[in-house]
């Protein structure tokens, strides 16, 4: 079996739906894994949000929460306002038409479709089977029987690197492979531990330079591979539609449409 995990749209709305549709026209039979973050960034929340509804209710389709929508849910239900830090307003309008204040947009958004959908998936953080481990953000990579919320949704260091100052890459320390969203990867740099592999091998650092965001693959011999594929779509890069990642049952990945 194949999988296909499409993650961190940010409101991009049709260019990222057509890569999405691409991959499933050319691996049908394939599992697939959206891995949050639908909102937030650009303008087309409502569409993307559609979407990822549409598709949910298909049986080879898993929907994991972001934190962005973990944002949402804070905002409505203990009037938390770190989503507006975060693009809130740009969700706001394109889920309700026009921007409203905090109070007014509270109720209107607790009486929407979007906001049912959300609340329907806010324990979906991770999906997981024999061969793969999929989820938005990471986990303590010291601590791997350990699956914080807090971390599954916001994670960067704790899970990239096994020496945070020297920015060495951690070890897999399961027998799976791993695949994550969340951050960016032209902004994600670091070391193999000495003696296992070099540097980033010099496509990576290219890409890392020009802010091309590929798919990152992190792998020591003789252990399964962890990938990072957020392409950058919360951020100012206009041409970014995101990473939609095609994988082999054993961890290879097979394409990726971008």
């Amino acid at each position: 079996m194949k999988y296909i995990f499409a993650s961190d749209p940010h409101g991009t709305g049709k260019a990222w739906i057509k890569l999405v549709k691409q991959a499933q026209a050319d691996y049908p039979d394939a599992k697939l894994v959206f891995g949050g973050d639908y909102i937030d960034g650009r303008k087309h929340s409502k569409k993307t949000l559609d979407f990822v509804m549409e598709q949910a209710n298909k049986s080879n389709v898993e929907v994991l929460i972001g934190n962005h929508e973990d944002m949402l849910l804070n905002f409505v239900e203990k009037g938390d306002d770190l989503w507006f830090l975060n693009g809130a307003k740009k969700t706001i309008k394109s889920l309700l038409g026009r921007g409203y204040s905090q109070n007014k947009a509270k109720a209107l958004l607790k009486a929407t479709p979007y906001y049912q959908f959300i609340v329907s998936i806010r324990d979906n953080l991770s999906y997981e089977d024999n061969n793969f481990l999929f989820m938005h953000a990471g986990f303590d990579i010291k601590h791997p029987e350990k699956r914080d919320r807090e971390l599954l949704l916001w994670a960067r260091d704790e899970y990239f690197y096994e020496d945070m100052i020297r920015r060495t890459f951690s070890h897999n320390p399961l027998n799976k492979t791993i695949i994550t969203g969340h951050t960016p990867t032209c902004i994600i740099d670091g070391r193999f531990l000495a003696g296992r592999a070099d540097d980033l091998p010099e496509e990576y650092k290219e890409d890392l330079i020009n802010y091309s965001c590929p798919v990152l693959r992190v792998q020591y011999k003789g252990e399964k591979p962890r990938y990072l594929t957020d392409n950058g779509c919360h951020g100012d890069l206009p041409s970014h539609h995101g990473n939609v990642a095609v994988f082999n049952e054993n961890g290879t990945l097979v394409k990726v449409y971008s």
